[in-house]
């Protein structure tokens, strides 16, 4: 029965969700709030916001963080020079964050910090669900990699695409 609830939970909570809390200049704030920070640093950062799984997968008890792993992995996360990829995942149906970071950031960045602000995020966006509470975990995030893969001179190669993505 938990699979039968969790699966019309994530039904109900449509593309529109995300839409009504997340319209495009929240988006494009999302962008410019990634684009801009990277130039503080070597790292790539990319957002994720989940409305909801898909229906099977709910069903099936994927949780977010194996969601997270997924598309860590089909947006290529992990292919960075300096292995200093960073994937925010928020899935609004299950009210789930998750941070995934490469090997090079996670080995300087201890899984305490990373839960902490999972945990800040996911408090800040029970209180407001919109995109501030998510811009200041970026910038969290942006101060973590300036501080261990600081830029060479404002130079960042932009690997991986700044826009938020939206699913």
């Amino acid at each position: 029965m938990p699979h039968l609830k969790r699966a019309l939970h994530h039904i109900a909570t449509t593309a529109g969700t995300a839409r009504r809390h997340f319209p495009p200049e929240a988006q494009q704030q999302l962008h410019h709030a990634v684009h801009a920070g990277e130039s503080s640093h070597r790292g790539e950062i990319r957002v994720v916001i989940e409305a909801s799984l898909p229906v099977g997968d709910a069903w099936a008890g994927v949780t977010p963080r194996e969601r997270a792993r997924f598309l860590f992995g089909a947006l290529e996360v992990w292919n960075t020079a300096d292995k200093t990829g960073v994937l925010l995942y928020i899935n609004l149906a299950d009210h789930a964050v998750e941070l995934l970071a490469d090997r090079g950031i996670d080995a300087s960045v201890g899984p305490a910090t990373w839960r902490e602000l999972c945990d800040e995020l996911a408090q800040g966006l029970r209180q407001d669900l919109s995109v501030r509470p998510v811009l200041v975990t970026v910038a969290r995030i942006h101060g973590l990699l300036a501080t261990h893969f600081p830029s060479d001179g404002g130079h960042n190669p932009n690997e991986l695409d700044d826009r938020p993505v939206f699913l």
